[in-house]
Formats: structure tokens, C-alpha cells, sequence
């Protein structure tokens, strides 16, 4: 038996509402992924910022002040500058910031797995830690470097008088710190900080390479 022209047309119409639906679900999948990339990314970008932005704010101040200026990384994501005074000056107190000011889901000091070593690699720039310290001639260095008066970034431990001459101290330290949100790739970072001139440059990862 002929279906009518009417059975047709609303068959027609039920399998063209079907396709519809489907079609605005994927679409919405698709808006709501390029949302929250977008967002990722914009959260991502705050905290380089902040990260380049403390850094050379150190670097000036050292160079203004003609005063050493330490800079530690603590915790998942605090980094503390603090101006070395001369004897008989008042301290100053220290200025403390935390990636994306420590909001839940904010970045960290990260390594993300698996990603390669930034194009800074060859003239000695590490990628074994979240804050990686490489200092030039040789040495160890914890968690926190120095700007220095010429605005070279060195190792820390020259701040103390009795250490000034110990290996890795007052030495020029290249510099890579490493931000990311676990689990998501998009949001990985790197600054690097070159320890003879103390220049930093940031770079972000595109999925294949690291860019600037």
C-alpha cells in the first residue's frame, strides 16, 4: 500500500528534526570546548604576566636601588622579592604574589609531562623542575635566585657575606620557570631568564613547540 503524501512529508519532517538536534548538540559541545579554552588561556596568560612582570620589576629595582633583589619561589605558586639593605638601613618588607592571587583552579609552578625543553635549551636552560636554576659556572641552587645592582640574575646565597664566594653563589643563573594547570596542556607556560643580562622571555605551548 502507497503511503500518503502526508505519512511522507511526516516522516520527512521527524528525521530533518533529528538531524536538527543532533547538529545544535554538536555545535554546543563545540562552543562550550572554545569557552573554556578561551578561558583556560586567558587564565594562563594572567599568571605569565604576573610572573614577567615580578621578574623585571625585580631587575629594575636592583638596578634602581643598587640593591640586591631576592626572588623566591615557594609553595605551588608564592613568589617573594625582598630588598637586601645595607647595614643600617631600615628594612623593607617584602612583596609577596601568587599566580592568578591564589584563586582555586589557578595556575602552579608546573612541569607539565612530556613536554620538551624551551628553545633556550642550548645556551644552558633546564627543564629537570617547575623552577629550574642553571647556574653558568657550576654549583647548586635552591629556591630562590638574586638581581643584582647590574641587573644579572645570580644565585641567592651570595646575600649572606660568608657565602659570597661558594660555588653557584654570585654566579649568573639561567632561569626557567614552568606554570600549567594539571591535566590541562593548553594552559602550559615557560619564562626564562637569562642570568648574564638578566633578560626574561615567556613563551606558551601550541601543542607541538614551545612559542613566544
Amino acid at each position: 500500500m502507497k503511503r500518503s503524501s502526508r505519512e511522507r512529508q511526516r516522516g520527512t519532517s521527524v528525521v530533518e528534526m533529528v538531524i536538527v538536534v543532533a547538529m545544535m548538540m554538536v555545535l554546543s559541545a563545540i562552543a562550550i570546548m572554545s569557552t573554556t579554552n578561551t578561558s583556560q588561556n586567558s587564565t594562563a596568560s594572567s599568571a605569565t604576566d604576573l610572573v614577567v612582570g615580578t621578574l623585571r620589576q625585580a631587575r629594575e629595582t636592583a638596578i634602581g636601588k643598587r640593591r640586591n633583589v631576592l626572588v623566591a619561589f615557594t609553595g605551588t605558586n608564592t613568589i617573594t622579592t625582598t630588598i637586601e639593605t645595607l647595614p643600617g638601613e631600615a628594612p623593607i618588607t617584602p612583596t609577596v604574589v601568587q599566580l592568578n592571587s591564589g584563586a582555586a583552579g589557578g595556575l602552579s609552578f608546573y612541569l607539565y609531562p612530556g613536554l620538551p625543553n624551551t628553545p633556550m635549551a642550548a645556551l644552558g636552560f633546564g627543564n629537570n623542575s617547575a623552577t629550574d636554576f642553571e647556574p653558568v659556572n657550576g654549583g647548586a641552587v635552591g629556591n630562590s635566585v638574586m638581581y643584582t645592582s647590574s641587573g644579572s640574575l645570580v644565585g641567592s646565597g651570595a646575600a649572606a657575606a660568608a657565602n659570597y664566594y661558594a660555588l653557584g653563589n654570585n654566579n649568573p643563573v639561567n632561569a626557567t620557570i614552568y606554570i600549567a594547570i594539571a591535566g590541562k596542556p593548553v594552559t602550559a607556560r615557560a619564562i626564562t631568564v637569562l642570568g648574564a643580562t638578566g633578560q626574561v622571555r615567556p613563551y606558551y605551548w601550541n601543542g607541538t613547540s614551545w612559542q613566544e
